[in-house]
């Protein structure tokens, strides 16, 4: 009851504002859907890399190739495919794997990085609107006819200066945090990429340092024999 008495006390207001009141709300409402999604996303893909890269380097340095791909198949995430990429060519010779390790984790920035700048955008765009809307107000106001001269009551001088400001200070409350939230999103997809890149680069190491361990092997039991007795 109380919520529709306050939409109505103010409901006057904010028809007055005029449409860019309005343009402000559409970036707001797409400032939200851009958050929920984001967040969404990183909680989705978000997996513990040093668990996932112990128990891989267990299969890699036992041989268990076919497995070890399995597993990052099963796991959701940018991550996951950067090390599912590297895996399904474990014969090459490790500048080819960190090529391919690099270049899937690009391919991953994408959609790691995906509406964050929208975000920024919003944040940008709204306060300018406000700005924008309380200067048509004033100019809408002075306008009218009698204004300059002084014929206007400070009742209605009131009403136009507050509807003005409103413009001005929705913009600015959408858009702070707004801003703060796309601080985040940011500083959190960095730390994505830079995980992406590190299970990438450490699951090459893995497979060229268990080959590397696997041909040594033959070796040093070779000379560790003892030598055949001569006839």
């Amino acid at each position: 009851m109380l919520a529709s008495l306050l939409l109505a006390a103010h409901g006057g207001i904010i028809i007055a504002m005029g449409p860019v009141f309005w343009f402000i709300v559409v970036f707001a409402v797409l400032a939200v859907a851009v958050i929920a999604e984001r967040l969404f996303y990183f909680h989705r893909v978000n997996i513990n890399s040093g668990d996932f890269l112990r128990g891989l380097s267990a299969l890699l340095r036992s041989g268990q190739y076919n497995e070890a791909l399995h597993e990052a198949r099963q796991l959701p995430g940018p991550m996951a495919r950067v090390v599912e990429a590297v895996l399904t060519r474990p014969k090459l010779a490790r500048s080819e794997l960190r090529e391919i390790a690099l270049e899937a984790a690009e391919l991953e920035v994408f959609r790691v990085d995906r509406n964050i700048r929208t975000l920024l955008v919003c944040a940008t765009v709204m306060p300018l609107l406000g700005m924008l809307g309380t200067i048509l107000a004033l100019v809408d106001f002075y306008e009218q006819p009698g204004i300059v001269d002084g014929g206007a009551a400070m009742p209605q001088i009131a009403f136009a200066l507050r509807r003005a400001l409103l413009v001005s200070a929705t913009g600015l409350i959408l858009a702070i945090p707004s801003y703060i939230f796309y601080m985040y999103l940011a500083s959190r997809a960095r730390k994505i990429v830079n995980s992406i890149e590190r299970a990438g680069l450490e699951c090459v190491h893995i497979i060229c340092d268990a080959r590397l361990n696997r041909m040594k092997a033959p070796a040093v039991e070779d000379e560790g024999a003892d030598p055949s007795p001569e006839p």
